[in-house]
């Protein structure tokens, strides 16, 4: 997979930005981890309900082969956004741990809802994702912060742009519940680092990755 605009977002910070420390309470205020978590339980998928799940247009329930290509893109995606967050959480201390710990399972849950849905086992990560942002995520809190924004914004792009790829009801409205929640990631990260820019709040000018079809 490759991306269209490797270079991060630029953001524009408060002055009064510089502290990213977090109490508890405002961490789990602010990723709303209970909310997130219950979402993401919530998407796990038993596909033996999805035969008769015929959406719309008589869209197929099951994920077609050409959606479980891209569906299994998308889940080492995922896989490979928790884990550069336990990894990060691995060397940071309190509340930031806790962040970190949040957005693996949050990025875990939502690779194993793709497998429910298709049958996929969830295996490796995407290897080049990990290795293309593994030094931003290891680096100062500002920085780490700063990828993950952008990777948050990147999966919600290519979330968006695989919803007009996939052929089966199924995919589409599993890959519309994460894209939304990976949008709510990036608010909160924007706002844990003090952006006030409502276009960087609430926008996004990250363009996809590129997923192989199922000719390739």
């Amino acid at each position: 997979m490759t991306r269209k605009d490797p270079s991060p977002v630029d953001l524009e910070f408060a002055e009064s930005a510089t502290d990213t420390s977090l109490s508890r309470r405002g961490l789990v205020t602010r990723v709303g981890a209970a909310g997130l978590s219950g979402l993401a339980a919530a998407l796990l998928v038993d596909r033996s309900s999805l035969a008769v799940a015929a959406g719309p247009d008589d869209r197929p329930g099951v994920p077609t082969e050409s959606d479980d290509v891209l569906l299994a893109q998308a889940m080492a995606f995922e896989l490979a956004l928790g884990d550069l967050y336990r990894t990060a959480s691995e060397g940071a201390f309190d509340d930031l741990a806790l962040f970190g710990d949040i957005m693996a399972s949050n990025h875990r849950s939502y690779a194993e809802a793709i497998a429910g849905a298709t049958g996929i086992s969830a295996g490796a990560a995407d290897p080049k994702l990990i290795a293309d942002n593994f030094d931003a995520f290891m680096a100062s809190t500002t920085e780490a912060l700063l990828a993950a924004h952008s990777l948050e914004q990147t999966a919600v792009a290519t979330h968006t742009a695989l919803i007009a790829r996939y052929e089966s009801n199924t995919a589409i409205t599993l890959t519309a519940s994460i894209a939304v929640v990976e949008a709510r990631h990036a608010t909160v990260i924007a706002d844990i680092l003090g952006v006030e820019n409502l276009d960087v709040l609430f926008g996004n000018d990250q363009s996809p990755l590129e997923f192989a079809g199922d000719s390739a």
